[in-house]
């Protein structure tokens, strides 16, 4: 009964509205771009990252299982060729199940190389006695997908992966995540010289138990967020020698401080450099998804605005967002049951100039 009265309702406000549930400031709306397939195998879509590609395709990584936790979750991808308008149904990379070695993927990194190829990564595992990462590249914006060599960062000697796939200087294509038992704690990066081809052993950031870590490169400094397990806050660590030395600054920011901080992103404006720009999520009874912004140099955090609500919804949260054009971007999540359909959302955003 559950399960019909939350699908019931997400098509209603689809049908009659056009715009799906979530409303924010400026009347900004979201609307289902990925609506959960149909039976139980696929129907929770969750953890989203996009991309846009070289022909302007917007693509949109997650995965889809049974449920939030240890329900048989695959990597799936679903593209668009229109602005973001429609998307095609999730494409499966590769199946997990409870018979397998490693039972459910998790968390992702999406990224493009130098040579134009997206970059997608997944985890995955089985509780906490194993772990591995697997990777793909599209050399064709989205449509079709290659493995890719993830053995020194696999097989349970990292853990999860998250966030941006991005260019060091010097350095090549970038990966962070946190490790994951049997390893232990803390966050690693990893580099690829071979545009995401083959990937290097880990380098570790932090041995301190944080998770979810989303880095970028800008102005010649490593810059990331990351978030404890209680999350009730985002961290910094900074880096101005390439991964040399970091600097940790605690709770940047900080909403609620009763709310859940979960999944936090960066990414810096290609338009203006400095301008940095953060997604906070709070989960909650109102379930709000903040921007924030602040300048490299300085990196005051401050709230720009919200967003989106989604109250009254199970599983809520991980938005993330990439560059369209001048000041519009196309920002995804995801919301609906724990043990359930779950759908994505989406649309174009308008973050103004200073």
């Amino acid at each position: 009964m559950k399960l019909e009265i939350l699908t019931g309702w997400m098509l209603f406000a689809v049908a009659l509205l056009g715009i799906g549930s979530a409303v924010g400031d400026e009347n900004e709306s979201f609307r289902i771009i990925v609506p959960a397939p149909e039976g139980d195998r696929f129907c929770h879509l969750s953890w989203p990252k996009v991309v846009k590609a070289d022909d302007g395709s917007i693509v949109v990584a997650y995965i889809a299982g049974r449920k939030h936790v240890n329900g048989d979750g695959c990597p799936a991808v679903s593209v668009s060729q229109d602005g973001g308008q429609s998307f095609t149904s999730p494409e499966v990379l590769k199946t997990f199940d409870s018979t397998m070695p490693y039972q459910h993927a998790a968390n992702l990194a999406i990224g493009k190389a130098k040579d134009g190829a997206i970059v997608l990564m997944v985890m995955a595992f089985t509780d906490d006695l194993r772990n591995n990462i697997y990777g793909w590249r599209s050399e064709d914006h989205g449509k079709t997908w290659k493995s890719t060599d993830t053995s020194a960062i696999g097989e349970s000697k990292t853990g999860s992966v998250f966030g941006h796939v991005f260019q060091v200087p010097n350095e090549g294509l970038a990966v962070c995540g946190h490790y994951r038992k049997p390893h232990g704690d803390g966050l690693w990066i990893a580099y690829s010289k071979d545009d995401g081809r083959t990937w290097n052993p880990p380098k570790t950031i932090t041995t301190n138990k944080y998770y979810e870590p989303t880095f970028i490169s800008t102005g010649g400094r490593l810059i990331g967020l990351v978030r404890e397990n209680s999350a009730h806050a985002y961290h910094q660590y900074t880096s101005d020698d390439r991964g040399v030395s970091w600097q940790f600054q605690p709770s940047v920011i900080q909403g609620n401080k009763d709310a859940n901080h979960p999944s936090p992103f960066i990414v810096s404006d290609p338009t203006q450099p400095d301008r940095l720009y953060a997604l906070q999520t709070e989960r909650t009874d109102k379930n709000q998804i903040s921007l924030w912004q602040a300048e490299s140099d300085t990196l005051q955090w401050k709230r720009n605005r919200l967003l989106t609500s989604s109250p009254g919804v199970e599983d809520f949260g991980y938005p993330w967002m990439t560059h369209l054009t001048g000041n519009e971007w196309f920002m995804v999540y995801y919301a609906g049951e724990s043990d359930g359909p779950n759908a994505i959302y989406g649309r174009t955003i308008t973050i103004s100039p200073r």
